[in-house]
């Protein structure tokens, strides 16, 4: 299958990036950071769980850099090469555009991955050695995977977007649209929405009850889909306690953030004039 090719070249690209390397470095820092000042009170033990779902390390890191960190990696995924020429050299060789649009995915991925793992390392090391932390290593190792699930959804919504743009100035507004909608957007819409619906309100002509609206608008983001999930995961009761339709809901937008935007992306690209 060609599109292995595509991956791994793509890969070996993507992590040779100085923006990547930085924003890793950063990543890693900043997760390290929070491990160590997210800890309890003289006389308490709290366990690990309790450090990652914490609003440091949940929102102001996971959801808030992973996916910029995810659309810096992807967004010239595919119009970089469209503008540089070489992607006519890559198309002439026995790989189809599909091949090209998944195996860009699949290498990105990798690249935003490795970053996730590395960022989750050191500060493991940190919670180990720290005497008032129980450190769950299964939890532990599942968060990092979710949070890599995390930046595999931004990273096939930017190469669906990448493959579909004719530019890289539109890759780039569209990489720097698709962050500001789903993350300081989409709380700053949704919080007075939510007072407004949760006193009762809504239109009449709307067939949902003000909650259902609210359930929606979560899952539609993939931040607070994936905010759902981790938090049952954590929890302990993930798809057996809580409300267990909502996430298996959430685990399912998921997915389709992943498979949809690269297909639509790609009926873009095959009407493309390279």
């Amino acid at each position: 299958m060609t599109w292995s090719a595509v991956a791994r070249k793509d890969f070996e690209d993507a992590i040779r990036s100085r923006w990547v390397a930085g924003l890793s470095a950063l990543f890693v820092l900043l997760v390290s950071l929070a491990a160590y000042l997210v800890r309890p009170e003289p006389g308490e033990t709290i366990s690990s769980n309790a450090v990652l779902n914490s609003l440091v390390v949940r929102d102001a890191l996971v959801t808030t850099l992973v996916p910029l960190l995810a659309l810096v990696v992807a967004y010239k995924a595919v119009v970089g090469e469209r503008e540089s020429g070489s992607l006519k050299l890559l198309l002439s060789l026995p790989h189809s555009r599909a091949d090209v649009v998944f195996g860009k995915v699949i290498g990105r991925a990798g690249a935003i991955a490795g970053p996730i793992a590395v960022g989750f390392l050191l500060p493991a090391v940190i919670l180990l050695v720290a005497p008032p932390i129980t450190f769950d290593a299964i939890s532990y190792v599942g968060y990092t995977l979710l949070t890599a699930i995390l930046g595999v959804v931004f990273v096939s919504i930017a190469v669906g977007f990448s493959a579909a743009a004719s530019s890289s100035r539109r890759a780039v507004a569209g990489a720097i649209g698709i962050y500001f909608l789903f993350v300081p957007l989409w709380g700053a819409v949704r919080f007075p929405l939510q007072l407004y619906l949760g006193m009762g309100g809504g239109p009449s002509w709307l067939p949902l009850t003000g909650q259902q609206v609210l359930r929606m608008l979560t899952l539609i983001n993939p931040t607070g889909s994936f905010k759902t999930v981790s938090n049952a995961f954590l929890q302990g009761g993930l798809f057996t306690q809580g409300d267990v339709n909502m996430q298996v809901s959430a685990t399912l937008m998921l997915v389709l953030w992943i498979l949809v935007p690269p297909l639509l992306g790609l009926l873009w690209f095959r009407e493309a004039d390279l």
